[in-house]
């Protein structure tokens, strides 16, 4: 069975330590905890060792323009040309920029990545703010999709929750129907929210990038058949922990492989959901 996590990180820790003092970060924060054997995981070496434990072929990389998780287009570009068989580059970009839009533009079509990812509380901005939607209109043109961080976001007074609140992203599919987009972590702790935007927009998807143990809570089969099969997309959100316990990708792939859903399904949220999403090239 093809297998890819559409859902991964490789940070630059030398320019997150440049853009952040260590002072700068709050205390009691959970996502902070046992930082060190987190960051061991920023490793290609590693990586690739523990897709290969799981079973997965390819992961698609995100960048990200955003405190903290900050990964540049070029970066993520030049470990997918080192790595094609194994990786698959999304780009990010500031919002704000007033060159955004031809920022992605060049991201897309002269570095070869496939996709956008947003954090909307990292990069503080809310995603149906019209200043975006030059964006969006961009994405439509290139027939990219874009990711859009949704749900609890355990950064402390970093961030603003109501800039994940999945709710926005309805106004954002209803105004470009034609844009495709993809929520992530099953909007947890906001899934009934996340399920019904999904529900409802026939161009939103969503990813099972939450804690290990909410995937067999919230994908029941009356679930995933409301949301419709092929809006579910495979991701872990490597290399963040969660529980307190260090990522394991293969823990993601059996909580979907013990799931009582038909084999078709289990394929389609593994990988032909989002090789359909990617225009069937992967």
């Amino acid at each position: 069975m093809r297998i890819i996590n559409s859902h991964v990180h490789m940070i630059e820790i030398k320019k997150v330590m440049q853009k952040m003092a260590v002072s700068d970060l709050p205390t009691g924060i959970t996502m902070f905890d046992n930082l060190q054997s987190t960051l061991a995981l920023i490793n290609t070496d590693v990586l690739f060792a523990q897709m290969d434990e799981a079973g997965i072929t390819k992961s698609v990389l995100f960048g990200c323009d955003a405190p903290i998780l900050y990964s540049s287009n070029e970066y993520v570009a030049a470990l997918c040309k080192k790595h094609p068989e194994r990786l698959i580059g999304f780009a990010s970009v500031d919002p704000k920029r007033k060159d955004a839009a031809a920022i992605i533009e060049s991201a897309i079509k002269k570095l070869g990545l496939r996709g956008i990812k947003f954090h909307p509380p990292l990069q503080n901005f809310y995603p149906n703010d019209e200043k975006v939607f030059p964006i969006y209109e961009m994405a439509m043109a290139l027939k990219v999709p874009i990711v859009f961080h949704v749900g609890s976001t355990p950064f402390g007074n970093l961030v603003r929750l109501d800039q994940a609140n999945p709710i926005l992203l309805d106004e954002v599919a209803c105004k470009f129907p034609q844009l495709k987009i993809i929520l992530t972590h099953l909007g947890t702790l906001w899934s009934d929210e996340a399920f019904m935007v999904v529900e409802k927009n026939s161009n939103v998807y969503i990813d099972t990038a939450a804690y290990v143990y909410e995937i067999p809570q919230l994908l029941t089969v009356e679930t995933v058949a409301r949301l419709g099969p092929k809006k579910l997309i495979f991701g872990t959100d490597y290399p963040t922990p969660f529980g307190g316990k260090t990522h394991k990708m293969k823990d993601f792939v059996e909580a979907i492989q013990n799931l009582k859903l038909p084999k078709d399904i289990i394929e389609g949220i593994f990988f032909n959901n989002l090789q359909n999403l990617l225009g069937g090239k992967i």
